[in-house]
């Protein structure tokens, strides 16, 4: 058998943009320091993924970049999406009671994951509630348990609250491995 790295690959999918011509030195120096990370061995193994590394070094900047992008100002003390629809000053659920107000909107939606609720620049009102999800726990695929697909559970969840939802490409947490999912108001993007 052929190892695909030995023979032409002019009919294999594109890998994604093509590089730049011409490249300028930083572009080169950031190209070749990739090369070598993945050409190491670290001597912790977890770091051995460069996508935990990227994560690491890019982080900081892609959560900036959100918050700018989304006219946010800061996170809020407690990540609570009641707040978010109902516009209340604090989250109003006990960590002591398992729902406080069963019949209200709840402490948090479906698949909830590494949240933050974020709070506009100008108003410092709720604006946005963010999670980042891993695929996995989201929808899952088990020969000795029946598939689960909570995708569904989230978008019915922001029906029933009046709440849009958008599925962004580019996670800070856990870069390259998790997924961030924002709910907002209907009226903040429009």
């Amino acid at each position: 058998m052929t190892n695909p790295s030995d023979r032409e690959k002019t009919d294999w999918p594109t890998p994604g943009p093509n590089e730049p011509i011409p490249s300028w030195p930083e572009y080169d120096q950031l190209k070749a320091a990739i090369h070598d990370y993945l050409d190491h061995e670290p001597e912790d193994p977890a770091w051995n993924d460069i996508w935990r590394a990227l994560g690491a070094i890019m982080g900081e900047y892609q959560r900036d970049a959100f918050a700018q992008a989304f006219d946010l100002d800061e996170p809020a003390e407690t990540a609570c999406i009641r707040r978010l629809i109902t516009g209340d000053d604090e989250c109003p659920h006990s960590p002591l009671e398992a729902d406080s107000d069963p019949t209200g909107p709840p402490h948090s939606p479906p698949a909830d994951d590494h949240s933050t609720l974020w709070l506009d620049d100008e108003s410092g009102e709720p604006a946005v509630y963010s999670m980042h999800l891993y695929p996995g726990n989201v929808e899952r695929l088990d020969s000795q348990e029946p598939p689960h697909n909570l995708w569904f559970d989230i978008f019915e969840f922001a029906a029933e609250w009046g709440l849009e939802v958008s599925i962004l490409p580019k996670s800070w947490y856990n870069l390259g491995s998790t997924i961030q999912v924002i709910f907002y108001p209907p009226e903040r993007y429009r």
